[in-house]
């Protein structure tokens, strides 16, 4: 699995009544996206953790150019506006992570439609040592149910240098089947001795380009 150089994760706050709505125009404004530099696009709602019922938008890039490119396409983003003149929706975090190598091949169909984020502060781990523990506990993952794996390192924004994982799998069932199977893992025990995990939400996908 290939290993995106940069992810950017944005959250948004959106009324209930309009999320709807607010949905439909993330779905176009993913799309201007892709056609602006971003290598792939995840977006959704969450349903569980700090912030919930927000919007959340995860864009990959090969590099920050491509970034770039889709902070200066914003402004004549229609799909953009409109989510923020008729749909209420307000950024209110933007990350943007250096990617991590994790050895996970990737599994599409089903499209996923659960994406977790966990975010940790690295404790007495250093951080190779912290990157081989998760990649002896990706099999793990894997023959529970989840679909991808990705991980970066925070440069911009809040909580920098802290490092979010971003798991998605096709249902609840594989995501209680992974921590299930997690418990037994010793490689996974040593890995939450070495960090302190401050956040953990699920977002229900609402689309994948």
């Amino acid at each position: 699995m290939s290993t995106p150089k940069f992810i950017a994760i944005t959250a948004a706050t959106c009324p209930a009544a309009s999320r709807s709505g607010a949905l439909n125009e993330l779905a176009n404004f993913a799309q201007d996206c892709r056609q602006n530099g971003a290598v792939r696009v995840t977006y959704g709602s969450v349903i569980s953790g700090r912030y919930p019922g927000a919007l959340v938008n995860v864009q990959f890039f090969d590099d920050l150019q491509g970034f770039e490119s889709v902070m200066n396409m914003i402004p004549q983003s229609s799909a953009y506006s409109r989510m923020v003149s008729d749909h209420a929706v307000a950024p209110f975090a933007r990350n943007v992570f250096r990617g991590k190598p994790i050895e996970f091949e990737p599994k599409l169909e089903p499209t996923p439609k659960y994406l977790m984020l966990t975010r940790a502060h690295r404790g007495s781990l250093e951080e190779t040592a912290m990157l081989d523990l998760l990649n002896k506990t990706a099999p793990v993952f894997k023959s529970a149910g989840a679909q991808t794996m990705r991980m970066g390192q925070t440069l911009t924004g809040s909580d920098l240098g802290t490092y979010m994982l971003g798991v998605t799998y096709p249902d609840m069932s594989a995501i209680e089947r992974t921590y299930d199977a997690l418990v037994a893992s010793p490689e996974f025990g040593q890995l939450m001795n070495g960090l302190e995990i401050d956040m953990r939400s699920i977002t229900k996908i609402a689309g994948i380009l």
